[in-house]
């Protein structure tokens, strides 16, 4: 009669609570078999399976014994791009290509990393015939990008897909529509970067029922948001967030965007600009839909005249819209912001952020904030305070000693980050 040990008679309570120490890929190859009840529960507690990280023969075992007994009960599934380069193609090929929807039938989100974009394509083709995909993440996406993939993405699983995002570490794409029948309908959720602002238009007709749409635009020669003359509202959409650092803004830009969003709910600009309008409350509120119920901007201004003055400026907001202003006058460029500012990513500029450490009352709040980039050399204690869900910080390497010398921003650092 085989041994019984201890760990296998422990309460189920004590068995999650070890789990939740472990990774998914741990959890499954040391101890899916062992007995029936663990089997169990871990068929229950691996719906979302990862195999990140595992090595080649964790990640043949998983994929031969114990995937085919559990895919089913799997609802979400990350797919590593550089597997291919350690796994022959004929595993790659049976096990995930060609068995996909079989594999995985139940099947509700997937995510893609690392994969580089011809690579994509080409597994864009398998994602097919799965009922209850809905969900495509996409991480860290290399390559040149061609005008065609933004459109195989948003078409895969015969058109099934409802909610697709890029993160910012992913490349910017490339649209442009030639083939007016072609329409993504069924799409309601897309975060991307986007190449520049001339391809709105085209990226409008292609996603006309959209509800939920974040863009980050890429640094092109100039804006233009000609090609939305006779493109039809965006009726659907809720919530619209536009992110672009290092292009400038005209006021007319962002009264051509909102003309097409009669039904918004929330709006968030985080954008730079030379044109005083963007920056006047005043001016703002007019176009605002009359749907709006929540703004959030970050606005970097630069003005041409010097010294501005930062009180008038505030005063032309009205107290439902609360803001704050951070000046930096040898630069001649201020910040303009909501509070608190609700997002989940910023950038910003060294001289603000080495301000901060020089202002006794810090007006700023970051409840939402889980990805920050700040260029140059600054102090981080301020910021750290002011974004207490911080997971994700970039920094110049330069920085990097101002973070080990202080004891306060270490300690902030080693329990979140």
């Amino acid at each position: 009669m085989a041994a019984i040990s201890n760990f296998e008679i422990l309460p189920e309570e004590i068995t999650l609570h070890v789990f939740q120490y472990l990774s998914c890929a741990d959890i499954i190859y040391g101890f899916y078999n062992l007995n029936t009840r663990f089997n169990s529960t871990i068929t229950y507690f691996c719906h979302s399976m990862n195999l990140i990280g595992v090595t080649y023969k964790q990640f043949d075992c998983i994929l031969s014994n114990i995937l085919p007994q559990i895919s089913s009960n799997i609802r979400s599934f990350v797919v590593n791009g550089n597997w291919a380069s350690f796994i022959s193609n004929k595993l790659h090929a049976t096990r995930f290509e060609l068995t996909l929807s079989s594999m995985f039938p139940n099947l509700y989100s997937l995510i893609l990393e690392c994969f580089i974009d011809t690579d994509l394509i080409i597994f864009l083709k398998e994602i097919r015939d799965l009922k209850y995909l809905v969900k495509l993440d996409i991480k860290r996406l290399t390559g040149r990008c061609s005008s065609e993939l933004l459109k195989n993405i948003l078409t895969a699983n015969n058109g099934r897909l409802k909610s697709v995002l890029f993160d910012q570490d992913s490349i910017f794409l490339s649209l442009k529509t030639n083939d007016k029948n072609i329409i993504c309908s069924n799409i309601e959720e897309l975060t991307l970067n986007l190449i520049d602002c001339d391809m709105l238009g085209d990226l409008f007709k292609l996603i006309p029922n959209v509800h939920r749409l974040r863009i980050s635009f890429g640094q092109s020669p100039g804006i233009s948001t000609t090609t939305l003359m006779n493109v039809s509202p965006l009726i659907q959409l809720k919530d619209f967030e536009l992110h672009s650092y290092g292009m400038f803004w005209e006021f007319s830009n962002i009264v051509d965007i909102l003309s097409k969003m009669p039904s918004l709910h929330r709006l968030t600009l985080d954008l730079y600009t030379d044109d005083e309008r963007l920056v006047n409350g005043q001016n703002l509120v007019i176009i605002l839909p009359l749907s709006l119920v929540e703004i959030q901007l970050f606005i970097l201004y630069y003005f041409s005249e010097s010294p501005i003055k930062t009180d008038s400026l505030l005063a032309t907001w009205p107290k439902h819209i609360p803001v704050s202003c951070w000046l930096n006058e040898p630069d001649q460029y201020t910040i303009i912001h909501t509070i608190p500012y609700n997002v989940h990513s910023i950038l910003i500029p060294t001289a603000i952020a080495t301000m901060m450490q020089f202002t006794e009352a810090v007006d700023l709040h970051l409840p939402r904030l889980r990805h920050l980039h700040v260029e140059g050399k600054c102090e981080l204690l301020h910021l750290l305070k002011a974004a207490p869900r911080l997971y994700d910080l970039s920094i110049d390497f330069d920085c990097f000693n101002t973070i080990i010398d202080n004891e306060s921003v270490y300690e902030r650092l080693q329990q979140r980050i």
